[in-house]
């Protein structure tokens, strides 16, 4: 392990967070919210003061940096950004413990949204909302770059599901090829949320929540604590909001043919084609159960990008049974978003090879072969994927047995576990506040591990991982 070299970045990347807390004690100073200038002054001062000296005291990296130095950092960007960042959380709000304000910032990291603070005549600071959109920005940015380069690098979880054209692995060292992927996914983010709050305060929506649905659209998540109780109000309103989040459900798979006006890829793109079929498909369950075409249409659009922001009327989820639910939730969006779930990736990968085998039956000594985004694949990366779609459900099952010890019936255990692993904040809602400290711990550990896919973390548990 170059420690060097995952420190020093670590750090920087914690300036980051520091300077977005700057800007938080700004806001709550305009604001007149002293606890919370208070707050962010402090997590801002206490970041800038550890990374700084971090980054003064630990020498200059003597070798290059390699892909697993880059897994690394990702790893612990997750595991400390939720506890530097939960300090805001905790002043200035009623009924919060330092428990709840991890999970709450752990919650918004990972996108997944579901909040259980509640505050003083449930109204929330502003500074309180602006820090929501922030550590979901934050968030996605960081599950976008993780994907489309570290796990790039090192083929986590199957045949290149997350390989672009943005990354390549550099002769030099490896955090040396990051900047080609962190500038478009900047530009994305930014253009995609500029977009949709501009069209969102042409229909009249309030400035403050035009912004912050802009940031939950494309960031699949859910920035305002009532976003999942509050309907859109119009038709339009209802349709640019559904167009956020097909995008942020689609993130990079689009955005890259889109930005090189390949138009025949994005059609063609076998992520963009399968998200559009369950998108209809689900809908068409929800049809059977009784919901209205188009309440069942923004339904599954909504839960397939693993949002759950109603588009619609919010009682329409009320009405779904909760296997049809929970079935999107799972599959999720694509290898390349801030979506949660298995991915469509994956999803394309196993629907293929199961074709496949039922094609052989007949014919058990012929050779087949098939393609994902023109790489032939062979058995070994499909192998890969299965191997992942196992420790996906496996993670599952432990984590509902988990949630049942932890006092919760079956139905609550399936919706926190699923809920958590797949960043879907939707699920969770309602259910979470019902948890002590220890299922809370629980639940962030879920969002945690669904957010760095899983497999990630074995090799943090090997110590040759960190000796390398």
């Amino acid at each position: 392990m170059n420690y060097a070299s995952v420190v020093r970045v670590l750090s920087l990347l914690m300036l980051i967070v520091a300077g977005a807390a700057v800007l938080g004690a700004g806001i709550a100073a305009a604001a007149g919210e002293t606890a919370q200038v208070i707050a962010f002054g402090a997590t801002a001062l206490g970041i800038t003061v550890a990374a700084a000296s971090v980054i003064l005291l630990t020498p200059s990296p003597k070798r290059k940096a390699r892909a697993s130095d880059g897994l690394a950092v990702v790893i612990l960007w997750w595991l400390l950004v939720p506890l530097a960042t939960a300090m805001p959380f905790v002043f200035g709000v009623a009924n919060s413990s330092p428990v709840t304000a991890i999970h709450e910032a752990a919650s918004c990291l990972t996108t997944t949204g579901d909040t259980m603070i509640r505050v003083t005549g449930a109204h929330w600071p502003v500074s309180l909302i602006y820090w929501r959109g922030a550590l979901h920005i934050l968030g996605a940015f960081a599950a976008l770059v993780t994907a489309a380069g570290v796990f790039a690098a090192i083929n986590l979880g199957g045949p290149g599901v997350h390989r672009t054209v943005l990354f390549t692995l550099p002769e030099s060292s490896f955090f040396d090829a990051m900047p080609r992927i962190v500038w478009p996914v900047s530009i994305m983010l930014t253009v995609s949320t500029l977009m949709i709050t501009v069209a969102l305060l042409v229909l009249g929506v309030e400035p403050g929540r035009a912004l912050g649905d802009a940031v939950s659209v494309i960031t699949t998540g859910l920035v305002h604590p009532d976003a999942l109780t509050r309907p859109p109000g119009t038709i339009g309103v209802s349709v640019v909001l559904g167009v956020g989040l097909y995008l942020g459900a689609l993130g990079l798979a689009f955005w890259l043919p889109f930005r090189q006006r390949s138009w025949s890829a994005i059609v063609q793109d076998p992520e963009i084609m399968i998200f559009g079929f369950f998108v209809i498909l689900f809908a068409g369950a929800a049809v059977l159960v009784g919901v209205a075409a188009g309440d069942s249409l923004a339904w599954s659009i909504s839960t397939m990008s693993t949002s759950g922001m109603p588009l619609t009327s919010p009682e329409v989820a009320s009405r779904i049974p909760l296997t049809v639910y929970v079935m999107p939730c799972l599959i999720g969006g694509s290898a390349l978003a801030a979506a949660g779930g298995i991915k469509l990736a994956r999803v394309v990968v196993l629907a293929q090879r199961a074709g496949q085998e039922f094609q052989q039956l007949g014919y058990r000594r012929s050779i087949v072969t098939f393609r994902f985004r023109d790489r032939e694949l062979d058995e070994r990366s499909v192998i890969g994927v299965w191997v992942y779609f196992v420790a996906y459900v496996l993670a599952v099952f432990v984590f509902v047995i988990g949630f049942s010890f932890a006092g919760h019936g079956f139905d609550d255990s399936i919706r926190l576990s699923i809920g958590g692993l797949t960043s879907s904040g939707a699920l969770i809602a309602g259910t979470a506040e019902k948890m002590g400290p220890g299922g809370e711990v629980l639940l962030i550990i879920a969002m945690l591990l669904g957010r760095l896919e899983i497999l990630t973390l074995l090799p943090a548990l090997s110590l040759s991982f960190w000796r390398g």
